[in-house]
């Protein structure tokens, strides 16, 4: 294990797009690959995975913030073999949190150990919160699909957070699409954009099947790897994460 974890953000130009979902499942196959994971639910005003996975935790984030907890004393285990570090929904003080309050949430996000790799599930958009947190991360992930206001939020971000914080290092992965072939077309579709206007490509971290499994794991309040293993959305999930395990293994 690396002393300093691996940051990763997960992240998106808009709401719906299955951002939350990635994150559990993409988190599920990486502990199954023994290595220790933290997801912390950084959509502070509209935090969901716990009700995702069925947690009614005891504290969160919001006791971090306005309280005494401090964040090793929110974190909570899952089903899905990682930990999680759970935020409040429907605060308006936490949508709203001050840049002080951010800070002292991303210092001790930095200064957890006993981690291979943190996975910040941000908000969409490119507020203040949401950029703060992707900036914390080493490597920015968005998930995109195939709807023409998806990409164009997202290549939005990208640009943003190129122009004003020189970020470039962008991880892609595509969501409910009807094929590998499809996926590729799209990724290739916002890559020439980024490399056309911003001077740099794009990674390509794979895709993920379009499948009802994804609605009922949701309803369900299951993972959807676990509770269909032999899926292809399955498949997409464990191919994503052998992907970033390779950057966790080039990390410093």
């Amino acid at each position: 294990m690396n002393e300093r974890p691996l940051i990763l953000s997960v992240t998106s130009g808009k709401g719906g797009v299955g951002k939350t979902f990635a994150t559990i499942n993409v988190a599920a196959a990486l502990a199954r690959t023994r290595k220790k994971i933290l997801v912390v639910d950084c959509d502070l005003g509209l935090a969901n995975i716990d009700i995702m996975l069925g947690i009614n935790p005891s504290h969160t984030l919001q006791d971090v913030a306005f309280g005494n907890k401090k964040l090793q004393d929110i974190i909570v285990a899952t089903a899905g073999g990682f930990d999680l570090a759970p935020s409040s929904s429907g605060v308006k003080d936490m949508a709203q949190l001050l840049f002080e309050k951010i800070e002292m949430i991303k210092s001790m996000i930095r200064e957890l150990s006993g981690y291979d790799i943190i996975i910040l599930d941000t908000g969409a958009g490119i507020s203040e919160v949401v950029l703060q947190f992707n900036l914390l991360a080493s490597k920015n992930i968005l998930i995109i699909n195939k709807e023409l206001t998806c990409l164009t939020d997202a290549y939005s971000m990208i640009k943003v957070m190129f122009q004003v914080f020189e970020r470039d290092n962008f991880s892609i992965i595509v969501n409910t699409v009807a094929s590998e072939k499809e996926a590729v077309k799209i990724f290739t579709h916002i890559n020439s954009i980024c490399r056309r206007f911003l001077g740099f490509d794009l990674d390509y971290a794979g895709y993920i099947i379009q499948d009802d499994l994804a609605t009922r794991s949701i309803l369900t309040q299951k993972i959807a790897l676990l509770d269909a293993p032999e899926s292809e959305m399955a498949r997409n999930f464990r191919t994503i994460s052998n992907n970033i395990s390779s950057w966790q293994n080039n990390h410093p």
